[in-house]
């Protein structure tokens, strides 16, 4: 089961720290991602996870990070970017607040992608548990075996605001969704890593003038289910490793 600590007292989350459940941190950021998705996609994607996660072990699951570094989405309204290193401690903080509540194991789930972001958080998470009483683990679904299972679009594409991130809203909060606006957007087939590779530094010069890339009409509800029972198991298979 998965209990949400910002509607527990302190005794209630004393005990499931006791009792040895799994303290779950989501993280996403506040940026654009098309105009057909709102700017929490991260946060909502991190949050479905932790519920989840939460059928399979007991979690306790803190209030979402929304806020960190987000450069590549700055040009865009509603962008909200941290420098790197006021995101990594905060982050460094947020963590060994959780384990000093008698946490034991700690999952750090992030579904925001950006490279520099996700090097971010491992480095908090490493500096956060070294010394300390309790395990942090950080899940990356970028990686083999998982990577190549979540498609070509996730692999290549750069998985921003395109049938994979739309996909997996549509599964989540279907309501957050502008289905009209999505099903008008041609499919913009950028490579974005090798955007990136190649000295992109934001979305306009990578290619994506609406904040997006890939192919949002051809999103489903089906394939976000699926695409969330990998992301679930890779998860499982980390806090389980």
């Amino acid at each position: 089961m998965n209990h949400l600590a910002a509607h527990l007292a302190w005794p209630r989350v004393k005990a499931l720290a006791t009792a040895n459940a799994w303290a779950l941190l989501p993280i996403g950021s506040t940026e654009a991602h098309g105009p057909h998705l709102p700017l929490n996609v991260d946060v909502v994607i991190a949050q479905e996870v932790c519920r989840r996660v939460g059928l399979v072990h007991e979690t306790v699951e803190f209030p979402a990070v929304t806020y960190s570094l987000t450069d590549f989405a700055a040009p865009f309204a509603g962008t909200v970017s941290l420098a790197a290193e006021t995101a990594k401690a905060m982050l460094v903080n947020v963590i060994r607040g959780i384990g000093s509540a008698g946490f034991g194991r700690i999952c750090v789930i992030n579904h925001h992608l950006e490279p520099a972001h996700f090097k971010v958080v491992h480095a908090a998470a490493t500096e956060a548990g070294t010394g300390a009483t309790f395990r942090v683990v950080v899940p990356d679904h970028r990686r083999k075996p998982t990577g190549p299972l979540l498609g070509d679009e996730f692999m290549h594409g750069g998985s921003h605001a395109g049938s994979y991130e739309t996909s997996l809203m549509l599964a989540a909060a279907p309501q957050l969704v502008n289905d009209e606006a999505r099903r008008a957007l041609p499919s913009l087939n950028v490579d974005l890593p090798g955007a990136i590779k190649a000295g992109a530094t934001n979305f306009l010069e990578a290619g994506g003038p609406e904040a997006y890339f890939g192919a949002p009409a051809d999103a489903s509800a089906a394939e976000g289910q699926r695409l969330f029972e990998i992301i679930t198991r890779a998860t499982l298979d980390a806090m389980n490793g």
